[in-house]
């Protein structure tokens, strides 16, 4: 399924609406190249989920920490990990069923990751502003795709009616 934003402040909505459609335990794996909008999409989900304080990308540390009410968001980047190491990182105490994970370069640790996620890739187009967003949830149950179509049509429904920020 795809979907498009025009600016940063519609990636960081859309981050907003999905943090509405996912539940504790869920993986996210975000896909693109640099300066696609990762990390903005990232930055939108956290505040949706209640975290105040600023997140950036956690390239140097790996792995950021972030307590919510109910467990914690945890945000890794694996990008400095693409020549090995992933296996001096712990990565399945990340993932739990109390954590909301994102994982940005999940394809540099994919040995170490569980098979069950909701992946969105992000595509850079001609106008500098758009994204092109593809999602696809991976093994999940009929349910977790069921509440990535109604994410999707509540979007396309949203821009259909002119409700553009």
């Amino acid at each position: 399924m795809e979907i498009y934003t025009h600016s940063s402040q519609e990636t960081q909505l859309f981050a907003t609406l999905l943090a509405q459609h996912i539940n504790k335990g869920q993986i996210i794996r975000l896909e693109g190249p640099l300066g696609s909008g990762k990390t903005t999409f990232t930055q939108g989900l956290g505040r949706a989920l209640g975290i105040q304080r600023a997140i950036k990308s956690p390239t140097y540390t790996i792995v950021k920490n972030y307590p919510l009410e109910e467990g914690e968001f945890i945000h890794i980047d694996a990008y400095r990990l693409e020549d090995g190491g992933a296996d001096t990182v712990d990565i399945d105490a990340f993932m739990h069923p109390n954590a909301i994970t994102l994982i940005e370069w999940a394809q540099f640790i994919e040995d170490y990751l569980p098979n069950k996620y909701l992946t969105i890739h992000f595509a850079l187009s001609d106008d500098f502003n758009q994204r092109r967003l593809t999602l696809e949830v991976v093994n999940g149950t009929h349910q977790d795709q069921e509440r990535l179509e109604q994410l999707v049509k509540t979007w396309k429904g949203r821009k259909e009616h002119g409700n553009r920020s």
